[in-house]
């Protein structure tokens, strides 16, 4: 009596076995960048919302502040100031925590920006004392935004309130200082909206000069004012763009029509 035996299935051979590696390892080379991409593009606007909040803290700020936003300058002149314990970004920030308005030190730092080192701020002012700055939120730390101070809810809508770091007085981002490096950045308006501006296409040309032209340079998309003391000012932590700890002021735009 003869026994059955069943059919042996054949093996892969191994040039079927190295042809589907190859396949894999292009769709890999394929899939991989997109999906880098998409993390990349997805980052960006949960920091353009990050953003949006801030701006809209420093309006709500404004109401109880006859309608003046942020301005470290003037958080200093005070007597005593309603927060200390660092330089002007961080003063800028702070006082809006200060009020309760937004105390979450994360909306002010980019997940992917290249200067944070993955340790998030304990808080900005202290639990302890409202009033100072929290050390983790100001020691070796870099904002991954820069701020304008000294502005009112009466300035133009076109007014820039907070940007991308890195943002240089062409126009462009800084490939060494930018938040995304030299990609672009985020600008956002006194009016509400949130603008990305690439590098390729310089389009921060786009912005709304104190002279009612079009131009490149933030700082002189500020408000002017003949009194420099007057003037609005630009602060970041550096590395930055245009933006420093004391503030760099804004300027008249070219060819003034005034």
């Amino acid at each position: 009596m003869l026994m059955k035996t069943r059919p042996v299935s054949p093996g892969f051979t191994l040039i079927e076995l190295l042809t589907v590696i190859a396949i894999i390892g292009i769709l890999a080379a394929l899939i991989f960048p997109t999906v880098g991409k998409v993390r990349e593009t997805a980052q960006r606007a949960v920091d353009a919302s990050n953003l949006r909040e801030i701006v809209k803290a420093a309006t709500i700020y404004a109401a109880d502040n006859n309608d003046r936003l942020p301005d470290p300058a003037a958080i200093l002149a005070q007597v005593p100031p309603p927060v200390t314990g660092g330089p002007g970004p961080f003063l800028w920030a702070g006082v809006l925590a200060q009020r309760g308005i937004l105390t979450d030190p994360a909306f002010y730092i980019a997940k992917k920006d290249p200067a944070f080192n993955g340790d998030y701020p304990v808080a900005i002012v202290s639990p302890a004392n409202r009033s100072v700055l929290d050390p983790s939120f100001v020691i070796n730390r870099v904002l991954s935004f820069e701020f304008v101070g000294g502005l009112r809810m009466s300035n133009p809508p076109t007014t820039p309130v907070a940007f991308t770091r890195g943002l240089l007085d062409t126009g462009l981002w800084s490939a060494d200082n930018g938040t995304y490096k030299d990609t672009g950045g985020h600008i956002a308006f006194l009016g509400g909206n949130i603008q990305f501006y690439p590098n390729l296409t310089e389009a921060a040309t786009q912005l709304t000069l104190n002279n009612g032209r079009k131009g490149s340079s933030l700082l002189q998309a500020l408000p002017f004012n003949a009194n420099p003391a007057a003037n609005p000012r630009v602060y970041a932590t550096p590395p930055a763009g245009i933006g420093s700890l004391a503030g760099h002021p804004g300027r008249k735009g070219p060819l003034s029509l005034a």
